[in-house]
């Protein structure tokens, strides 16, 4: 067995054929704290195929040198902003469901959930995850199960399960 690159794997098993079928998704991030955090999100969004990122807050409280670094190419390959709107549906539109990657009473396993086909994940902070204002804007909650001592995840890491397990289930479909 040797090693491939990746730009020729995948251009000969066309991932992106997915998209003939579903459409693209959405990632929203709510207040994050770290410049790594949302450049790795926008790299993520970019390697699944998203349509955009969203990042709930103040652009100008955000050192975006190191957004963009961490996003490596990434940066120019995604279309991704900043908003200080709190209705997500001002954001979202109306034909997507909202799913929630968060720890919550209402949530469900995300390995025993059928995700919707046309979606908008959204991630919480750092510190504070989800807040109840948007939770209860969400069309779905579900959370990761997280076997290890450490019983939380990065939001990347988070956003990366939950983006390649819809990738999963829409191939499959």
């Amino acid at each position: 067995m040797a090693y491939l690159k990746s730009n020729d794997l995948f251009g000969e098993l066309a991932p992106e054929k997915l998209y003939d079928q579903v459409p693209h998704p959405v990632l929203i991030a709510d207040h994050l704290l770290t410049p790594d955090n949302m450049g790795a999100l926008i790299r993520l969004a970019d390697n699944i195929g998203a349509n955009e990122v969203c990042f709930l807050g103040r652009e100008e409280e955000h050192r975006l040198g190191k957004v963009r670094r961490a996003a490596a190419s990434s940066r120019d390959n995604i279309h991704w902003y900043f908003s200080e709107e709190s209705d997500l549906r001002k954001i979202v539109p109306e034909d997507k469901a909202i799913v929630a990657i968060e720890t919550a009473d209402n949530a469900t396993c995300i390995y025993d959930t059928k995700l919707p086909e046309n979606v908008a994940f959204i991630v919480g902070s750092e510190t504070h995850g989800l807040s109840e204002d948007l939770l209860s804007q969400c069309d779905m909650v579900i959370y990761i199960p997280v076997p290890g001592p450490t019983r939380s995840l990065n939001v990347s890491h988070a956003a990366a399960v939950a983006l390649f397990e819809w990738q999963r289930q829409m191939r499959e479909r």
